[in-house]
């Protein structure tokens, strides 16, 4: 998995940029559910990706994990099923997913949620 890099021009938001990778990528196939953006850590942006095949309802996560600088922006598409580390995900996004039997992306949707409580309380418990 390693990452893509594109010059674009500063007018292209990188959520804009996402979504034309990822129609690009899957050449026109699959469309966006949903897309979420995370917040940026160490320079690195996640975008929480909802997306399903044209024609099919099963709903499925994808996480682009960008690097934007010097009129560049760099991309790593990794699936669900990969287990990705980015786990800023709300449980909205993941209550949009259909059900799955591989473990990894089980496991990556309860991470989501449970990053997702957590934060939460903690919000709570400094209000």
């Amino acid at each position: 998995m390693g990452w893509d890099v594109t010059q674009v021009g500063s007018n292209i938001t990188t959520k804009k940029y996402v979504v034309h990778y990822l129609k690009t990528m899957y050449d026109d196939s699959y469309e966006v559910v949903k897309i979420v953006e995370g917040k940026n850590n160490y320079g690195e942006k996640a975008f929480y990706v909802a997306a399903k095949k044209k024609g099919d309802d099963k709903v499925f996560a994808v996480v682009f994990l960008t690097r934007r600088k010097n009129g560049s922006i760099a991309v790593k598409v990794i699936g669900e099923s990969s287990g990705p580390a980015q786990i800023e995900a709300p449980a909205n996004f993941i209550y949009l997913l259909s059900p799955t039997d591989n473990e990894w992306a089980k496991q990556w949707r309860a991470d989501c949620i449970n990053n997702y409580i957590s934060t939460k309380i903690l919000k709570e418990e400094v209000a």
